[in-house]
């Protein structure tokens, strides 16, 4: 099945309804997309891949920070900075 979908001013787009029934997707279904220069891929992940994948995304992100120097407070503060200019 090939269909055409328009992307709205806010980046959505619409999986068709026959598509969706046909996967079975539902409402609060997670998903990875992977993308290169031309092409996205969606692909449904379970909610604990979902859970496993930001606890690694966490991880990497913290090693990143400590190697950087980068403390808890440092994070906070600059999230207080942030809210503060609003």
């Amino acid at each position: 099945m090939i269909d055409v979908v328009t992307m709205s001013s806010k980046g959505q787009f619409v999986i068709p309804k026959e598509l969706r029934e046909e996967m079975g997707l539902e409402m609060q279904d997670k998903f990875i997309i992977i993308h290169d220069k031309e092409n996205i891929l969606l692909k449904r992940i379970s909610e604990e891949e979902a859970n496993k994948a930001m606890l690694r995304l966490m991880d990497r992100i913290s090693g990143k920070f400590r190697k950087a120097g980068i403390t808890r407070e440092d994070v906070s503060e600059e999230i207080k900075a942030a809210r503060a200019k609003k």
